[in-house]
Formats: C-alpha cells, structure tokens, sequence
C-alpha cells in the first residue's frame, strides 16, 4: 500500500496501515513544521532515518539525529519541527480500539519558518492571495 499526501512541511508515503497500526515515510523540508496536535488513542513513534528534527511536547523538546527515536503517547499535545531536509519514519498504533484518521485535535498549524519566524498555511495563502 502506497498512498502519498503532499503536507505544508513535505510528504508522507502511508507504507502500512491495518486496524492497529499504520507506518509513514516523511519526507520533511528544511525550516518547516507540523500542526500542534494530539491524539486520544493513537501512540506515536518516530524514528530519524536522515536529517535533523525537534519533536515539542507540552513538556518540552528533544532532537533528533539519524537513527535516534521518539514516543509520543496519547493526549500528549506535540508537533515536529525539521531543521534539515530530513526523512522520518512515523509508526502509530493504538492499545484501545482500532486506527482512526480522525483521531486528531489540531491546536495550530502547520507551516515554514522564514526568518526565523514561523508562518503557517493560512499566512502563506493570505500573503499570496494579498498580492
């Protein structure tokens, strides 16, 4: 299975997805970032393949360089952030009941960083629509 979606920060391959798991290839640019999210049920894990990648949770941040990982349990409010063009491996699955693509609560967007100032999805489309 193979299901590719282009994101604001680059682009995810679905490698796998069953009732309880799923694994995504994440091919992530340079200076961009996730959505600030959460899952109810969902557990996630990350796994630097190349590059470099700050994961933020709600109770602070890690970076990690090839091969270094990272989990991220249900509820916990984080977002990844690539500071390198990077590939990532994201493996989620779920102790209680099965995957659900719905099981996400976004606080904020995802986007790039310009200058070291972020700017998500909605400012880069307002600033083309603006001109």
């Amino acid at each position: 299975m193979s299901e590719n979606i282009m994101k604001v920060w680059g682009e995810r391959r679905r490698i796998l997805l069953t009732d309880y798991s799923e694994i995504d290839l994440l091919y992530l640019n340079k200076n961009s970032f996730c959505s600030t999210h959460r899952h109810k049920d969902k557990i996630n894990g990350f796994v630097v393949i190349s590059g470099k990648v700050i994961i933020e949770t709600q109770y602070g941040s890690t970076t990690l360089l090839k091969n270094e990982s990272f989990s991220v349990y249900p509820k916990t409010i984080h977002r990844f952030i690539s500071l390198e063009n990077s590939i990532m491996i994201e493996l989620a699955y779920t102790k209680k009941g099965k995957i659900n693509e719905n099981d996400i609560e976004r606080i904020s967007q995802g986007g790039t960083i310009v200058n070291n100032k972020e700017i998500t999805l909605d400012e880069m489309e307002k600033k083309v629509i603006d001109k």
